[in-house]
């Protein structure tokens, strides 16, 4: 009887995978998940967080959240993180070291989720690495999907999913790169940077492009603004050599003519001496006069010929910042257009790997599910354990523990509350 009942729940557990497969066939483009619907990630028991506080490393460190919800913080005690986000923990604990500390600009990351779990019939039942927006199908598959040898299932719904996800992933960065390539080219050409969506057509939510655009952007504008303010900068200085090759010049010049004119007053003191019409120590005194003037026109030569090596070297830094701007840009362009390439080669690899996947889905025999598998969640809500019956597209939050079960069609999941 226990054979004959194995033998049934193996036929009913392939077409269940195999319905399950199918469902997941129009997912492949239309229904592609968009990630402005993911809400933004609210703090749980057990997350890590790290606290950057600019400007004092005292105050800066990785933060666990205890099981009461709060963070035990330098200067402020514990601090109640719980169910909030980065942002409004970051606002909270700069408003609050504001009395103590002026000026400290704060920020939060979450360095590692509170792990995930799944329980019950499934491969490899564990402890999961959680990321935000995960579903329950997501962490079904990680988990090897429904144990062996219980049922033997087809898993082309759960390879459909990956390669989905695979190739969405491969989208994103493909995209990345394009936007990046528009900056960079930009750069190259001294341009304005704009990016319009173009052939590549990949993502459809427009709020995932005008992130990517805007980090670039403010790339753009920060690299530009550096090698403008350098820029600024060593044209003031040329400038200054320039008013102090001027000024040396003129005074070369006057020191010039007092030199010729010392240089006529000798030789009329020599001749006058020869007369016996002046004494030697009145000779010897425009001598002096002629050899310190000497000294000075050497000098200011000297400072007029450093001030000329100083103008030149600001002049070939100047040239210098114009062209490492663009050889750099130059450089990545050269990195990004293989990238994309690469990219481009694997995401169609990806689409033929998915094309098979659901041609092979739909060559399989459509048969009413006998055996249904059933998800639920527990999570703690307000302090208790609670778990409640969900479906496989049903987000997962961090500190969730999935139970997958296989139950007969029909019947009814009831919400068990701990």
């Amino acid at each position: 009887m226990r054979s004959a009942l194995f033998a049934e729940r193996s036929r009913l557990g392939r077409s269940f995978s195999l319905k399950h497969a199918l469902l997941l066939i129009p997912l492949l483009f239309p229904m592609q998940a968009s990630a402005s619907d993911i809400p933004a990630y609210k703090v749980t028991v057990g997350d890590v967080l790290m606290i950057s506080v600019y400007g004092d490393n005292g105050l800066t460190g990785l933060f666990p959240v205890s099981v009461d919800g709060t963070i035990g913080y330098p200067i402020l005690g514990n601090v109640p993180v719980l169910d909030k986000t980065v942002d409004e923990i970051g606002a909270q604990i700069g408003r609050d070291l504001a009395p103590h500390l002026a000026n400290r600009s704060v920020a939060v990351a979450v360095k590692e989720y509170a792990p995930i779990f799944i329980i019950g019939d499934v491969q490899k039942p564990g402890k999961y690495e959680y990321r935000p927006g995960m579903i329950v199908l997501e962490l079904f598959s990680l988990g090897g999907g429904l144990r062996e040898p219980t049922v033997r299932t087809d898993m082309s719904g759960i390879q459909l999913i990956s390669a989905q996800q695979e190739y969405e992933d491969m989208s994103l960065q493909l995209l990345s790169q394009d936007v990046k390539r528009a900056r960079l080219e930009a750069e190259l050409n001294n341009t304005e940077f704009q990016y319009k969506i173009n052939e590549i057509g990949l993502t459809k939510d427009p709020a995932i492009v005008q992130k990517i655009v805007d980090a670039e952007l403010s790339l753009y504008n920060l690299r530009l603004s550096v090698t403008r303010d350098e820029k600024t900068n060593l044209e003031s200085q040329r400038q200054s050599f320039i008013q102090e090759i001027d000024t040396l010049e003129k005074s070369t010049s006057l020191r010039n003519e007092q030199f010729q004119l010392l240089g006529l007053d000798v030789n009329a003191s020599e001749e006058l001496v020869t007369r016996g019409a002046a004494s030697q120590s009145a000779l010897r005194e425009r001598k002096r006069e002629l050899l310190a003037m000497n000294q000075q026109l050497l000098e200011t030569s000297s400072f007029l010929a450093r001030a000329q090596q100083n103008k030149n070297e600001v002049e070939r830094r100047i040239l210098e910042l114009e062209s490492k701007r663009h050889n750099d840009a130059a450089t990545e362009l050269r990195e990004i257009e293989l990238d994309m390439a690469r990219l481009r080669r694997k995401m169609a690899f990806t689409l033929q790997m998915i094309g098979e996947i659901g041609a092979s889905a739909r060559r399989v025999s459509a048969l009413e599910d006998m055996i249904e598998t059933k998800f639920s969640v527990v999570r703690q809500v307000n302090g208790e354990y609670r778990e409640e019956t969900v479906n496989e597209h049903t987000r997962i939050q961090a500190g969730d523990v999935v139970r997958v079960s296989l139950v007969q069609a029909g019947r009814s999941a009831t919400a068990k509350v701990n």
